[in-house]
């Protein structure tokens, strides 16, 4: 069987951060919107914003992150609408041409 080579922009180190951060927001019922990602990974991981922003954009072209428009529903900023993100869920095919196994991502 040949092995299908996918080439895909974003960095997989940023990546891994990028869905522990996501993961981390959205464990505390927060949306995770640019701001939230940002922030996290400047605590974190000490990375400029103009890094952030780009990687980020790159996973979502890779499909890796899911972008998406959230409503606030609570709080001063109720009504107001922001980008989001999620983490994209990969089928066994996907997973397998990337080379990672389906263990480590049953905790999404």
């Amino acid at each position: 069987m040949v092995r299908t080579i996918v080439k895909r922009k974003a960095n997989p180190v940023v990546v891994q951060r990028l869905w522990q951060a996501i993961r981390y927001i959205r464990s505390q019922k927060q949306v995770a919107n640019i701001k939230r990602v940002t922030s996290h990974l400047q605590r974190e991981h000490e990375m400029r914003t103009a890094d952030i922003e780009e990687q980020l954009q790159y996973a979502v072209d890779d499909g890796l992150i899911m972008s998406y428009k959230a409503v606030a529903q609570k709080g001063s900023n109720v009504g107001l609408e922001q980008d989001g993100y999620r983490i994209a869920i990969l089928d066994e095919d996907e997973l397998s041409v990337s080379g990672i196994t389906s263990n480590t991502h049953s905790h999404l």
